[in-house]
């Protein structure tokens, strides 16, 4: 890869296979009025826009707000070429100062004009991973890179990896309370968003080695009487774990009563989404779901006996020794607790971080854990002590549709460097978290952070750092 010109630290744009096309150039020239004033940017957005490009955000819009990230990221360096055709190209670049890469696509019309663009942080290149991946040297890079997000303002929480319950690097940024400073530690206690279907998932799990349920059981085995004839008849416990079931959302029609004093019983939700019409017929398609795990926890509370938030306590915290984690199905105010913080509001984006409106737990998610007891609940699924090892396999196996084809159940599923990786995450206002397992090795990354979209950026490196220790693990290039 060929070198930035000398003085120029915002843009490398001389990569081999960055064809000389038309969105070639537009990325060329793209980085080049990265070192421009918004001014300039905005002369050249007018130029290339075409015209319903230009209608969906003018010129001096998209100008301000590329000329404020170019400068957050100090510009960009390109890494590779991963697509080039004719009106298509997508590149990876890294912020010269920010080291966040991010893979940048860029769309041109039949006439020649940008017409759209996608611009999102990835995994970096396996090229760019560091020769030596000790744990002092992971545990030193992380510290650094966290170190930048947190002065970017773009993180605050903690990032930690683990080989086996063995803790190898644990890096905080930011606070856990803003105004009083608080430091965030392993102990710390976060809301986890949607990572807490993976909860669900192992409670329906354990329920299959007992040989109570299986992923194939139809709705109308445990509710005879439910309400929408299509999921009780044709929905299984797979598809409501898959989101292939066809149910949707039912998070907004929880009621201020339900967000004040809490809900003791994953059943209580049941008549917010059970009269909903399926999207589609049960095993056709993807789509995201809340309501299809709020259901698989009512299955786990009929089946077991037991209210869902006492079996996740007894089945799930006590046995993989998670001793900070709390159901959250009424709120708290811990001590080690964190604050949400967001700048999502009803009129738009604040310019200022503002406390998020605190959730509660259900079998869609929203529990309280720490990284420390994630770490534990990681080890306990990948040694059989929650659910058998076959359990755990069909947990992590592919069972979506479509653009949710690499999800299992409960579980997303990625290939990082060629190696599976299984886990999820979690995003809600002032909430954002990611649980990552390396399969076939000893390892997991756990992200938990207490503002809006703050875990990507670090997940994505300490996952990638994490994978190919691993594979050096494998190959004997390094040892444990």
């Amino acid at each position: 890869m060929n070198t930035a010109p000398a003085g120029n630290v915002w843009a490398q744009t001389q990569v081999a296979g960055l064809a000389n096309t038309k969105p070639g150039k537009l990325i060329r020239d793209w980085l080049t009025q990265c070192q421009a004033n918004a001014e300039e940017f905005s002369r050249w957005w007018s130029a290339v826009l075409s015209e319903e490009a230009a209608k969906r955000k003018s010129p001096t819009d998209r100008a301000r707000g590329d000329s404020i990230f170019c400068r957050e990221h100090g510009g960009f360096r390109l890494g590779e070429v991963t697509k080039s055709e004719p009106k298509t190209i997508s590149v990876l670049m890294v912020g010269q100062t920010s080291d966040i890469w991010f893979e940048t696509t860029f769309l041109l019309n039949d006439d020649g004009k940008f017409d759209r663009a996608s611009l999102l942080p990835t995994t970096p290149p396996e090229s760019s991973m560091p020769s030596a991946l000790s744990d002092a040297a992971i545990a030193s890079k992380l510290q650094t890179y966290v170190a930048k997000l947190t002065q970017m303002g773009a993180f605050s929480g903690i990032v930690t990896v683990a080989r086996g319950d063995h803790i190898v690097a644990s890096v905080s940024g930011g606070y856990a309370n803003r105004s009083e400073k608080t430091a965030i530690t392993g102990a710390t206690q976060f809301t986890l968003g949607s990572l807490g279907k993976m909860f669900t998932a192992a409670s329906i799990g354990q329920l299959v080695d007992q040989k109570k349920v299986s992923f194939g059981d139809r709705v109308g085995k445990f509710f005879p009487d439910y309400p929408n004839r299509t999921i009780r008849d044709d929905a299984t416990v797979g598809m409501l774990l898959s989101h292939t079931a066809g149910l949707g959302d039912f998070l907004d029609k929880r009621t201020p009563q339900m967000m004040t004093n809490g809900v003791k019983r994953a059943a209580e939700f049941m008549p917010l989404y059970e009269n909903d019409e399926p999207q589609f017929k049960p095993g056709t398609q993807w789509a995201y779901s809340n309501a299809g795990l709020a259901l698989a926890g009512a299955i786990v509370e009929k089946v077991s006996g037991e209210d869902y938030p006492d079996y996740l306590r007894k089945h799930i915290f006590r046995v993989a020794g998670m001793v900070n984690s709390d159901p959250n199905n009424t709120p708290h105010t811990m001590e080690r607790l964190v604050t949400p913080y967001t700048k999502r509001t009803d009129h738009g984006l604040s310019a200022d971080w503002l406390e998020a409106e605190h959730d509660i737990g259900s079998p869609a998610g929203g529990a309280i854990s720490t990284a420390e007891d994630l770490v534990h609940f990681a080890e306990a699924l990948r040694s059989g002590k929650l659910v058998s090892k076959m359990t755990f396999d069909e947990m992590a196996k592919p069972h979506g549709l479509g653009r949710g084809a690499n999800y299992g159940y409960a579980t997303e599923i990625d290939d990082i460097y060629g190696r599976s990786v299984v886990g999820h995450g979690g995003g809600f206002p002032g909430v954002s978290t990611h649980l990552d397992i390396v399969l076939g090795s000893p390892y997991t990354v756990v992200v938990l952070t207490n503002q809006d979209s703050a875990e990507t950026a670090a997940r994505l490196m300490a996952v990638a750092m994490t994978v190919e220790r691993s594979k050096l693990e494998a190959t004997h290039s390094i040892g444990p």
